[in-house]
């Protein structure tokens, strides 16, 4: 009998320690690695200790920063756009599937940087460490790189980037 006991005790032990790994592991790799709405990995840029990842779903309050609002007409969706004008980013928010959900991300100045650490006023150099050179490149200053459905541009003139975006990438 203490026998039996005991091997129930050490099978139902590993299966303690077993489900407790799976769920540490399963916790740390959604935390390190961004995701877009279907579940795939892609650029995503943190602002104020909020991730934000184009077509994902906002939460304005969970900026806590205030913010200058408007509204565009939309050029990727129907109907319109609210533009949130931070600080340092301005965020275009489209309706889609009736979810307020990040279609842009626009950089303001130099004081944010990508989650791989480049910025405006860096060198192109830097972003070709930082990103390699499977780009896109337009008009001869527009380095696009494509992560799934988003796409995270680089705009330099004189081998300094002076623009950066990340955009959902739509079939529009």
């Amino acid at each position: 009998m203490n026998k039996k006991f005991f091997v129930i005790a050490i099978i139902i032990l590993l299966a303690v320690i077993a489900c407790v790994a799976i769920y540490v592991l399963s916790t740390n790799s959604n935390n390190s690695v961004p995701t877009n709405s279907e579940g795939q990995e892609a650029f995503s840029l943190k602002y104020n200790e909020v991730e934000i990842v184009p077509g994902t779903e906002f939460n304005e309050s969970a900026i806590n920063e205030e913010s200058s609002f408007s509204e565009i007409p939309s050029c990727a969706f129907d109907g319109t756009d609210k533009v949130y004008t931070y600080d340092n980013v301005e965020i275009t928010v489209a309706e889609v599937s009736g979810k307020d959900t990040v279609y842009s991300v626009y950089f303001i100045d130099d004081t944010i940087e990508t989650a791989e650490g480049v910025k405006i006023s860096n060198s192109k150099k830097t972003m070709l460490e930082k990103y390699g050179d499977s780009y896109k490149e337009e008009l001869g200053n527009k380095y696009t790189y494509t992560k799934n459905n988003v796409e995270l541009s680089f705009i330099v003139e004189n081998d300094i980037i002076t623009g950066i975006t990340y955009t959902l990438k739509t079939n529009n």
